[in-house]
């Protein structure tokens, strides 16, 4: 697969997003021509992916210090460059009846862009590139078109992931400088670098390594998530979730893991261990939630461990399993963050004590609601159950106790996910609710809701396509 079909791939959305941008009310019709096609290339770049090897580098002269633009795919990078154009289009969609400005619809195609790019690039300097590119259109969109405190949790995502980004720019500098002094090459290709042991190994890998956790994130540094989420717009969150917090999961993989293979294997216990927290802080914070959208924020923070967990166990199941409950926690997370905005939309409330009888008011919405509830908490037939089952045997091959408390997690999932179903759509309402102000779906809403449901229940009763394509690539990390 050469690189010019790949840079389209990045290029599409970053040149409609210059012309949404300057298109005053034909924006959202760009927004859409440009998300759709790009959906659409990168489905048909799964047909040439072949054995999903990367991609032979641009031929040519190495820019200053070895830098390249070199661009490749595998099947974990397309499939997530996949995930990215979907939900991208998802977005579009449930933001088409909202008088947003040209620059709203921008934001996301340039954010489509990026997140492309970062995905896509095999040099470790063109990957922070695309990195730090993604940190621009999410911070306007939650501080532009946010709620009422957005221009804080605007300035708060920023101050953290920029602060993440630091240590992610120092490691990698030290990391090519050091093997530059070791080989006499100046390189920043990923799949040539390899890390030095000792201390100055274990100073590089962690500073890369405090730079990818905080996009995951992992606790202590996960506070900027919630708010986050609480103020940006429902489009905001979606991507926020559904695909942002995949970058640090990715960058491990990527990066950390063949880079550093005998010191991620090393710290394995002690990494595993902070993602064992993650699962069970962030199920007791969903527990604790009397908002909506905090309460799905903090199941984020709960199923990003779990991706964490399968990829620190380094066998073909937890690989596997990682990387399916990636693309699993966008699909699941990015309909239910749709769903709470649309019940927003409807009665400005999102308070789980706000509504009640919602069953009997709006049956759709209760269904597909309660569809992504139990994908969500891996109901065996649906997509969470494959990734976290699979997470699950890859933890228990190599330190059980993490298997324990992933089982611990998946148990809490559905104590705090099942009584806000049940709080919302089924008890009875209290005066003063908002339950009135909520009508049914439109087909506009309903059509998007059953092409994600239909892709949550595909991947729980058939994943042996996706395997297929993320095997070739993810056996490679297996010691």
């Amino acid at each position: 697969m050469s690189q010019e079909w790949l840079t389209l791939l990045w290029a599409m959305p970053a040149l409609g997003g210059l012309a949404a941008a300057f298109s005053g009310r034909l924006g959202r019709w760009i927004a859409l021509l440009v998300s759709a096609s790009t959906l659409a290339y990168s489905l048909g770049l799964f047909v040439p992916l072949g054995s999903g090897s990367w991609s032979a580098p641009l031929p040519g002269a190495a820019w200053a210090f070895g830098i390249r633009y070199s661009l490749a795919c595998d099947g974990l990078s397309l499939s997530l460059c996949w995930l990215t154009a979907f939900l991208t289009v998802a977005c579009v969609i449930a933001s088409w009846p909202r008088n947003f400005s040209a620059g709203y619809w921008a934001a996301f195609l340039f954010l489509e862009a990026a997140l492309l790019g970062v995905f896509l690039a095999r040099d470790l300097f063109l990957f922070f590139v695309f990195w730090e590119a993604v940190l621009v259109p999410m911070f306007f969109i939650i501080g532009l078109w946010g709620l009422d405190n957005r221009r804080r949790a605007a300035m708060k995502f920023f101050l953290f992931t920029f602060f993440g980004s630091i240590f992610l720019l120092i490691g990698s500098i030290a990391l090519v400088t050091v093997y530059h002094q070791r080989t006499g090459i100046w390189t920043w290709d990923m799949a040539r670098l390899k890390g030095p042991g000792g201390l100055s190994g274990l100073l590089i890998f962690s500073a890369m390594a405090l730079g990818f956790a905080v996009k995951i994130p992992l606790v202590p540094l996960h506070t900027w998530l919630p708010d986050a989420h609480t103020e940006a717009p429902a489009a905001g969150s979606v991507m926020l979730a559904g695909v942002l917090l995949k970058m640090g999961v990715y960058g491990f993989l990527r990066v950390l893991w063949p880079v550093f293979p005998d010191m991620t294997w090393q710290l394995m216990p002690w990494l595993g261990a902070i993602a064992a927290v993650n699962v069970i802080y962030g199920a007791l914070c969903a527990m604790a939630q009397t908002d909506l959208k905090r309460l799905i924020a903090y199941s984020s923070v709960a199923h990003l461990g779990f991706c964490l967990l399968g990829a620190l166990s380094r066998t073909p199941e937890g690989l596997l399993g990682a990387a399916v409950q990636m693309l699993n926690h966008g699909i699941t997370t990015g309909a239910l963050f749709l769903l709470v905005g649309f019940i927003y939309d409807r009665a400005h409330r999102r308070g789980l004590s706000d509504f009640g009888e919602l069953a009997r008011r709006a049956p759709w919405l209760t269904f597909f609601f309660g569809f992504s509830i139990l994908a969500s908490i891996g109901l065996p037939g649906l997509n969470g159950f494959v990734g976290e089952f699979m997470c699950l045997i890859g933890a228990a091959r190599v330190l059980p106790i993490l298997a324990v408390a992933g089982v611990a997690g998946v148990t809490l999932s559905a104590a705090y996910a099942l009584p806000a179903y049940q709080a919302v759509f089924w008890d009875e309402a209290k005066p003063g609710s908002a339950s009135p102000l909520v009508h049914d779906l439109c087909g506009r809403e309903k059509a998007l809701l059953w092409v994600l449901c239909a892709v949550m229940l595909g991947i729980g009763l058939y994943p042996a396509p996706l395997l297929r394509v993320l095997e070739p690539c993810l056996l490679g990390l297996v010691p």
